[in-house]
């Protein structure tokens, strides 16, 4: 498992974003989300508020679905 270097816990998945039909990495811990799993690593991740407008959604957290565990 990953840690999140932000919080430092263990609670980092692989989401789908089902109104967008796309993938990213999130920690449910604190909420920072990253495009990929190989960019989990500080100064690279955003707020799930900032990626959701960033694409163009609302942040809403109904549609971020757990994939699996990294």
């Amino acid at each position: 498992m990953v840690n999140c270097p932000y919080c430092h816990q263990d609670d980092v998945w692989e989401i789908e974003l089902r109104s967008a039909k796309r993938r990213a990495v999130m920690c449910f811990e604190c909420d920072t989300v990253w495009d990929i799993a190989a960019d989990v690593k500080d100064g690279k991740g955003v707020r799930f508020e900032d990626f959701m407008s960033n694409l163009g959604l609302v942040a809403d957290w109904k549609l971020a679905e757990k994939v699996r565990q990294i």
